[in-house]
Order: C-alpha cells, then structure tokens, then sequence
C-alpha cells in the first residue's frame, strides 16, 4: 500500500460516506482500487439490524479484476447473504429466491426458471416493452411537464410487469406496485415516517408473497400467456416449483423490477442532457448507435451500487489473504471506473465499444437473468422520450442516498405538450 497524506476518506461502512457528494465518493473509491485492494472494513451502519446483530466487518473488492473473480469462483458463495448486513435465513429465503442460493439448489431453481424465458417467450416481451413503452409516453405528452421517476421510470417497468405476471385488475395491479417500490425503500422517508426500515422491507415482502401464492393458484386451473403461468408449468430435471419458490422467486423480481432499470433509465435521461455532445451523436443515428450507447450509459451509472458474497475457504485475493467465513463485498460502482480495465473511465463516451461493464455482475453463476429485458426497456423508452418529447428539459435531480441502489425519488421535466 502506497502512502498518501492527501488519501481521501474512505470509510465507505458509514452512511456519512454516502451522504457526501458523488466526486468524493468516487475519488474515496480511486483511492482503494490504486492503494489498498482490497481493504478491510468494519460492520456496515444499517437501518435493518440493531448494531448487536451486525457486527461482522467486510472486504471492500473495488478493482474490476477482483470482483470478476469473486464473481465466478465457486470460493465465494451467495447462500450467506447478497447485503452487507447478515439478514435472517427466513428473510433471504422469502424474499431473495436464487440470488441467495448456491448450488445444487441455485442449480435446479435457475434451471426451472430459465425454461420460462425460451427465445420465443423473450421476443414476446419485448413487443410488449415497445408498446407499452410507445403508450406511457404518449399518455405524458398532452400533461406538459412532469416527474421522470413518477411518470417514466416507476410507471413504465411497473405496467410491463403487471402485464408480465399476468395481473388484470387495478386493485391488485396498484398493490403490486406499490410493494414492490416498498420493498427497497427502507431508508425512504415517506415509508419509514410510519414503520421502521426493517418493516418497509418485511411488509412488502408478505404482500408480494401472498399476491404470488393468489396468482399460481390461479393460473394452475385457468393458465395464461404470462410470467406466473410458465413459472407453474416450467419444469428442470422431472422436477416443478414449489409454491415458496414461486413467491420467492416473485418477491425478487418485483424488487428488481422496480428498483434497477426505471432508475436507471432515470439516470440516462438526466446523464444526456449534461453531456448535449454525447446526446447530439446519439441522436444523428438512434437505431445504430443505440446498442453502444445503453452498454455505456449504465457503465456510468450502474443501478446497484454492490452485492456481496461470502468466502467458504481462505484465499488469496491480490496481496491479502481473506478467511473463510469473511464477508467480501463487490462494489460494481467502482469497478467501473476501474483505469486498467477502461480507456478514459470518467468520461461519458457513448461509443464506448467492447463495454466490459458490471451493471449486471461480474460474471458467473448470478449473472443477471434480466439482463436483456433491462437493456430493451431502456433502449424502447429512450426512443420513444426523444420521438416524442424531443424538446424534453429536466430539472435538478433528487437523488437520496443508498449504498445499495443507485435510485433516483424524482426528475422534474417540462416538454411542448400535444394539443
């Protein structure tokens, strides 16, 4: 480890380190991938454990070759815990399905699942993705103005997952949404003003589960062309779901379809006004640059900031030696800045090409399975904003603070209405 008397603060385990501006945090990061990596860190301050119950510190793994490694050695497993903090056994099992799962378990309940995501059923969803996201910007136009998040980021993924799961009635449609921005807001004011964060996370992830166990009952005696019918019949090796899995299963995907790709889409938008140069290039030729451009953009701002895994044996990581047992946390917001692995990292170059990003993993047997629907959604709604709405300004950004999602609570934005 070098010596540097102007190290900036790195105590990335505090929630004061994630209050702090962007720049300084990022520079935190810089520092340990050059310096110190990986590094040690005592217990995570968390709004879901007491202190008594979190008191296992972490390596931070913030070099993009180390986190790939971690990633795809089977030395580091899941079953553990995918946050910092060491969430109860029933928690991760409710609520987390196969990211929290090794194998053989992992193995088999991926297995079932992808069966339902056969080519066929994927080009299916993305006709979906394009209309509805043709319609959620079309019903925005006449209105003028508007909040990105609200309007764009939450209600889009949100209407393309009811439509998913096969949910028809409002009622039930508005409850699913309404957890599912739930389920990781445990730091988020407006829910915690009543329940204590653990229970934000815990309330939602009941109502989820029950909406789920509702819905595979159904569609055991009426199936469909949706998500929970082909979760039902999808079998691997002879073998079906169980009913916990479904709901397991169901619980994450909610999560993630709420909290990863509409604030993602959230962040592009607001990252292209403040690079017009990049927006302008972009835009001389939409449908053949936007592959490299979506790649880049969530290289820049990745939806989850870190997952972590847990070692099983001791081993050698760099120049340390982690113990079997210790926590190592993958921290994709600094991998992609790692400078060994991109050329100019901090700047936004939409023809950025052989993109080896980490939005989606580093890789290995957790490799996220929605990876490309993800991609569609944000490729549909970016072209469907700057057809529509093309003299669309956005406002200042109300970030929060999360070590976990890089989540965005609103985007103001006005536009020429249609009359």
């Amino acid at each position: 480890m070098s010596v540097n008397a102007e190290a900036p603060e790195t105590d990335i385990e505090t929630f004061a380190f994630w209050e702090r501006p962007r720049e300084e945090r990022m520079a935190a990061f810089k520092w340990l991938r050059e310096n110190d990596a990986p590094s040690w860190h005592p217990p995570a301050e968390s709004l879901l454990l007491s202190p008594e119950d979190n008191t296992k510190g972490f390596w931070a793994l913030t070099k993009h070759a180390h986190i790939r490694e971690a990633s795809r050695s089977r030395n580091f497993c899941s079953g553990e815990g995918i946050f910092m903090e060491d969430m109860p056994e029933i928690v991760l099992a409710a609520a987390m399905s196969f990211l929290a799962m090794d194998p053989p378990g992992h193995t088999a309940l991926r297995g079932i699942v992808q069966t339902a995501f056969s080519p066929s059923r994927m080009k299916q969803m993305e006709d979906w993705i394009n209309g509805h996201a043709r319609e959620v910007v079309a019903e925005m136009h006449p209105r003028g103005e508007g909040d990105m998040v609200r309007d764009l980021g939450k209600l889009l993924p949100g209407r393309i997952y009811a439509h998913f799961i096969g949910v028809g009635d409002p009622a039930t449609y508005h409850k699913v949404i309404h957890a599912a921005d739930q389920l990781g807001s445990w730091n988020d004011p407006a829910y915690t003003a009543t329940m204590e964060p653990i229970e934000v996370f815990a309330n939602a992830a009941e109502i989820l589960s029950d909406v789920a166990l509702e819905l595979a009952e159904l569609r055991r005696e009426k199936p469909g062309d949706d998500m929970l019918t082909w979760l039902v019949q999808a079998e691997f090796e002879g073998r079906n779901l169980e009913d916990w899995e479904i709901a397991s299963f169901f619980v994450m995907l909610s999560g993630a379809s709420n909290d990863t790709t509409g604030h993602a889409l959230a962040h592009a938008l607001i990252e292209l006004q403040r690079h017009p140069e990049q927006k302008a290039w972009l835009l001389e030729d939409f449908e053949g640059r936007i592959d490299d451009a979506v790649e880049e953009l969530l290289r820049w701002r990745a939806p989850l900031v870190h997952f972590r895994r847990t070692a099983v044996e001791d081993y050698q990581l760099g120049d340390k030696t982690i113990k079997a047992g210790d926590k190592v946390v993958l921290w994709y917001v600094s991998g992609n800045f790692d400078g060994e692995v991109f050329d100019e990292p901090d700047s936004l170059d939409l023809s950025r090409k052989a993109n080896k990003h980490l939005a989606f993993g580093g890789g290995g047997i957790h490799f996220c399975l929605g990876n490309a629907l993800g991609r569609r959604l944000m490729k549909s709604a970016l072209r469907e904003v700057y057809t529509q709405l093309p003299d669309v300004e956005f406002g200042e950004p109300d970030e929060g603070f999360s070590n976990l999602f890089n989540g965005m609570r609103s985007l103001p934005a006005t536009w020429t209405p249609s009359s």
